[in-house]
């Protein structure tokens, strides 16, 4: 990988990390998830800044080239990140429908509460 392409892509990083980090700052991004991006941008700028490790990883993954190698760890890092994504939003579309069903008992008690209080009794005329 040429000087120019290892600069740039971790110019790239850390305007990606400063984006991040202002993001869990104002509240617009869980901390969690912050880390979750924060920790792989790291690595690959230590990858990037080690040109030994860069060619150990690409030797590792079996590519010829560094940035077939990254690419790899890229594509490999957005399915991860797919899966993690949609497995939170099944967890919150499964509270949201427990709620919903909460309520929906809730609202029908209440709904015989009053009727049972606005009806007229048997003895009364």
């Amino acid at each position: 990988m040429t000087l120019h392409g290892i600069i740039v892509l971790i110019l790239v990083g850390l305007v990606l990390m400063v984006w991040i980090l202002d993001l869990v700052r104002r509240d617009r991004l869980y901390v969690g998830y912050g880390a979750v991006f924060i920790i792989p941008i790291v690595c690959v700028i230590l990858v990037l800044s080690l040109p030994q490790l860069l060619s150990y990883i690409t030797r590792l993954i079996g590519a010829i080239f560094p940035a077939s190698a990254l690419t790899l760890l890229a594509l490999c890092f957005i399915v991860f990140m797919l899966v993690y994504i949609l497995t939170q939003v099944t967890i919150v579309s499964n509270r949201l429908a427990v709620v919903v069903q909460e309520l929906a008992i809730q609202r029908a008690k209440d709904a015989n509460n009053t009727n049972a209080l606005n009806s007229p009794r048997a003895g009364d005329k």
